[in-house]
C-alpha cells in the first residue's frame, strides 16, 4: 500500500507559554481532501504550517511522504502552500509574479502556459498585483496552485474573498490536486468543507 502523506502523532507546538496544539494526531491518505475546521485562533494555521515544514513543534512526530519531516529535502517541493493572504510581489504583473514562483521552485514554464493559467481563473495579463482585489489576489494563488502541481497542497481559508465563479474555479483546482496526492484545507465554512472535502476535522480551543 503506498504511504500516507502526511502523519501527524502526538504533535504538541506553543508559541511562548501559549500551547496552540495539544498532542494532535492526524493521518492523510493520497487521494483524500481534508478540511480542517474551526474557529479562529483553534490552531488551523499553525498546524498548516508545521505540515509545510516551515515550524517544528515541540512535541512528536511528522512524517511526509513516508519520511521523518526533518530528513526531507527534494520532498518539500513537492508541498505547495496558498497563505491566507497569499504573497506575492506587488510590483510585478500576475504572469511575472507566476514565472517568479515556478523559477525559485525549478518548474519554468512557457508563457503560453502560464497565461493559460491565468486565462482559467478569469485574470487578465499586464495588470501589476497591487491593483489586485483580495479575490483576484486568490484567484492567483490558484493559478500558481495549477501551474506547480504538488503531490501535497495546503490551502488556508481558500475561499475568503471569492465569488461563485471563483469557488467553483477553486473546487476544480482543489480535486485535481488530490488526484496527483492530497489536499489539506483550513477552513471556517461548514459549507464550503462539505462541499470540497472527502473527511472534515474539528479542531477545537484546549
Amino acid at each position: 500500500m503506498p504511504e500516507p502523506v502526511v502523519e501527524l502523532n502526538n504533535v504538541w507546538k506553543r508559541f511562548g507559554r501559549q500551547w496552540v496544539l495539544r498532542d494532535l494526531s492526524l493521518t492523510v491518505e493520497p487521494g483524500e481532501i481534508v478540511a480542517l475546521l474551526g474557529p479562529n485562533g483553534v490552531g488551523k494555521t499553525t498546524l498548516l504550517r508545521v505540515i509545510a515544514t516551515l515550524i517544528r513543534p515541540q512535541r512528536g512526530e511528522v512524517r511526509l511522504f513516508g519520511k521523518p519531516a526533518r530528513t526531507i529535502e527534494k520532498e518539500r517541493g513537492w508541498i505547495g502552500l496558498v497563505a491566507n493572504p497569499p504573497a506575492f510581489y506587488r510590483h510585478l504583473s500576475g504572469e511575472e509574479n507566476l514565472a517568479q514562483s515556478l523559477a525559485l521552485s525549478n518548474k519554468p514554464a512557457p508563457a503560453d502556459q502560464i497565461l493559460a493559467a491565468m486565462e482559467r481563473v478569469g485574470l487578465p495579463p499586464g495588470r501589476p498585483v497591487s491593483a489586485y482585489s483580495s479575490g483576484m489576489r486568490k484567484r492567483l494563488a490558484l493559478a500558481r496552485s495549477l501551474l506547480l502541481e504538488p503531490r501535497l497542497l495546503l490551502l488556508d481559508e481558500p475561499e475568503t474573498a471569492l465569488d461563485t465563479g471563483g469557488k467553483g474555479e477553486l473546487v476544480e483546482v482543489i480535486r485535481a490536486a488530490a488526484g496527483q496526492g492530497a489536499v489539506v484545507l483550513a477552513t471556517h465554512d461548514h459549507g464550503f468543507a462539505a462541499e470540497v472535502a472527502s473527511r472534515r476535522v474539528e479542531m477545537e480551543v484546549r
